[in-house]
């Protein structure tokens, strides 16, 4: 890396991709209205876009549910407990398909890495494409943000072995320590990921720097590089004293007047975002500890493409460390707090990962310039997100499988009984008391799925999503979000087309959406009925055998075999409504392929 490279933070679909499978974290809640109208579709190389003209609509919601429903099981997102009434989502329903995980489930923790992780087949190939920043999933952090990132695409291999796990060094057990924290069903998605890394090697020029909490001596990882002198530029500084002050740097090998903090003057624009944060204790006494105090000017700027207009504010965590032959840059989600680093022998409280490697940027340790009261004073707040209350309440979740919700909580209160209740869009409804953390509630209700649980405990709650684990063939019973429902069997149809090579779905292939073109695989006009049914079993025929091929591919994942499977009965069942000798030929073929592969 010579320098930064300025793009777009919104992800998109690898070239000839097709996404099988995401992990991904968060600080912050995750935004659904993000998610909906912008991620999503995005890395789902969506077609169509969200209109307020009502035929548009129908598709954008129609392919985005449509797709959804085929990952189904398979996006996961985990982030730090909510607090606080939750305002109502304007997607609810998304929480059927995203499943939303906090951690907690061991001990008190703080979820602030911010890994996304994409699995991809491209043709015969499988790719694995790893993101890690300083990026959360909110629409600020996309918006109002600069972001600092790192990006690899790897190709994976055919198994997966202990050895090629091992290259990634802290990863894994931050993977690990990740999932267990998120609860039994989060681990078990967060070990698909690290089977999957299992089949690349790490990238030979990065270094995995990963925080968890009970990970004891974080900072030492940096030692390893042997650093002379350390620049940071973080948002958010922690309430530093002179003893973790010491230990960290000794963690570290350099001394306090080796530390060069990048911070800015009340004057400095960003000052006004209230995102960047230190207390004014917190500076006296990195100052009295010999830290180089230094002021970022107004003009400074990540890259050249970062303009003096543009009004974002860097939300980037960089560490820049300078040792007597080479620079090395890590890029991360931590920023300089004991909460995130811990320091001697206190452990950190957060989840954080980095990545670190050998760079000629150098920008970073020209930032700064001395501080020169009273013209330039440090910015300073009364209190930092470092500090944050501990509560009681400090886990749960909620999992259906379709008869049953299992609700569990954690909580360090073992008197206050615990009690929860089912949530509709705000609305609440059949109320149980825990026993023991747990509880199971009878749930068979396909039409009035649960969106999400609240966990009550004195006057402390918590609300959480409900993960959605009914098998495949239950979860397409759901109906499509904000489809009209007079449609919704013709654009489902449509889009399994599309998916197995059929025709791209537009308007005109669509009844109801004043379309009136012929179907794939239906009756023609008796004029031209001949070349028209050629054209017609050609087609049809191109999309039995994706199909097949795609359910040949899939034999080794059961999961996915089976819902391939049922997109083949889903196909024959579309065809059997249609009339013409092409219809008739397409599901005797179907019918003759899934009794096979029964």
């Amino acid at each position: 890396m010579t320098s930064p490279s300025w793009t777009d933070v919104l992800p998109s679909p690898v070239p000839g991709g097709r996404l099988h499978e995401v992990w991904m974290t968060s600080f912050e809640q995750p935004d659904a209205g993000l998610l909906v109208e912008h991620l999503l579709p995005s890395l789902l190389g969506a077609n169509h876009s969200l209109s307020q003209e009502i035929q548009e609509r129908n598709l954008f919601f129609g392919e985005l549910g449509s797709a959804l429903e085929v990952l189904h099981d398979r996006i996961t997102v985990i982030s730090s407990p909510p607090r606080g009434v939750r305002e109502d989502s304007q997607y609810p329903w998304l929480w059927r398909y995203v499943s939303h995980f906090t951690v907690g489930a061991k001990g008190h923790a703080v979820q602030h890495a911010k890994l996304w992780a994409f699995h991809w087949k491209v043709g015969d190939e499988e790719v694995l494409e790893l993101y890690v920043s300083s990026t959360n999933l909110t629409a600020p952090a996309f918006k109002s943000q600069v972001q600092a990132g790192w990006r690899a695409t790897l190709s994976l291999g055919g198994t997966s072995s202990p050895s090629t796990r091992r290259t990634w060094g802290e990863l894994i057990p931050f993977l690990d320590a990740l999932g267990a924290s998120a609860g039994a069903v989060a681990a078990t998605r967060v070990q698909r990921l690290i089977t999957l890394l299992g089949r690349a090697a790490c990238p030979s020029d990065v270094t995995f720097i990963a925080s968890y909490p009970g990970r004891k001596g974080t900072a030492r990882q940096l030692a390893a590089f042997e650093p002379s002198e350390i620049h940071v530029l973080t948002p958010t500084i922690g309430e530093w004293n002179a003893g973790t002050l010491a230990a960290w740097c000794a963690d570290v090998g350099v001394p306090p007047k080796k530390v060069h903090l990048k911070w800015i003057s009340e004057v400095h624009p960003w000052a006004a975002t209230s995102g960047w944060r230190m207390s004014k204790p917190s500076c006296e006494r990195l100052e009295d500890s010999g830290v180089q105090l230094e002021c970022v000017q107004v003009e400074a700027r990540l890259t050249e493409m970062h303009r003096a207009a543009d009004l974002r504010w860097s939300h980037a965590k960089l560490y820049l460390l300078r040792s007597r032959r080479k620079r090395l840059l890590l890029v991360t989600s931590a920023n300089w707090s004991t909460s995130a680093w811990g320091a001697g022998r206190t452990a950190p409280r957060n989840f954080e990962l980095g990545v670190i490697f050998e760079s000629k940027w150098t920008d970073l340790e020209a930032f700064g310039v001395p501080f020169d009261p009273p013209e330039t004073v440090p910015f300073c707040v009364d209190c930092v997100e470092d500090e944050e209350l501990v509560f009681a309440l400090v886990w749960a979740e909620a999992i259906w499988d379709g008869e049953h919700i299992v609700f569990r909580a954690r909580s360090t209160d073992s008197v206050t009984p615990i009690s929860v209740s089912v949530t509709f869009v705000g609305d609440a409804d059949a109320s149980a008391m825990l026993v023991n953390g747990e509880v199971s509630l009878r749930w068979n209700d396909v039409v009035r799925t649960p969106l999400g649980a609240r966990f009550t405990q004195g006057d402390a709650a918590l609300e959480v999503d409900v993960v959605d684990e009914r098998p495949y063939a239950d979860f397409t019973k759901t109906p499509l979000p904000e489809v009209d429902p007079a449609i919704q069997l013709a654009l489902r149809e449509a889009f399994l087309l599309q998916r197995y090579g059929g025709p791209a779905v537009d308007p005109e292939s669509i009844p109801g959406l004043g379309g009136d073109r012929g179907p794939l695989g239906g009756s023609a006009p008796a004029a031209d009925y001949t070349v028209q049914a050629w054209v017609d079993a050609r087609e049809a025929f191109r999309v039995v055998d994706k199909w097949y091929a795609t359910l040949t591919e899939a034999q080794k994942e059961r999961p996915h075999r089976d819902q391939v499977y049922l997109d083949g009965e889903e196909l024959r069942a579309l065809f059997q409504r249609r009339e013409g000798p092409v219809a008739a030929l397409v599901v005797e073929e179907l019918s003759w392929r899934l009794e096979e592969e029964a």
